[in-house]
């Protein structure tokens, strides 16, 4: 598989990535953690200057929208996601939009019949398959 997907090499090098085919850039940030290694205080620091309120704690600039409960999924639906290259919020609207984008991408139609994507691409109709099937889509 290609490596089409990147990840962020460290929190203090975000602007430097790693790249991965999809489902190993999936498993790499399923299992990292921007605050490995950090101390509490470290921790609050940084939240405390979140100008984009991406830790729901107010940041710079006070206190955000109030932050909907967070769904339960299973391990499938976060498996399906994962494959989308989704973050566990993904609504309806997004998910259809990426499963249009990868299926474009993918299929060998579009890379001159090409077939190299051909494995990716049936992970993404089944990843979208279970998704619909758990009533996301």
């Amino acid at each position: 598989m290609p490596a089409a997907a990147r990840a962020p090499k460290s929190r203090d090098m975000m602007n430097e990535h790693y790249w991965f085919c999809q489902p190993h850039a999936a498993e790499y940030n399923r299992n990292w953690n921007f605050f490995a290694g950090m101390s509490e205080g470290e921790i609050k620091a940084r939240q405390e200057q979140d100008p984009f309120n991406m830790f729901g704690h107010g940041g710079v600039h006070g206190p955000g929208p109030q932050a909907a409960p967070a769904r339960r999924l299973g391990k499938i639906e976060r498996n399906a996601l994962a494959d989308l290259d989704l973050d566990d919020n993904a609504e309806g609207p997004a998910i259809r939009a990426r499963y249009t984008e990868l299926v474009k991408r993918c299929h060998p139609d579009a890379n001159g019949g090409d077939r190299s994507a051909e494995h990716k691409l049936q992970r993404v109709i089944k990843a979208y398959q279970a998704l619909r099937k758990a009533g996301m889509v």
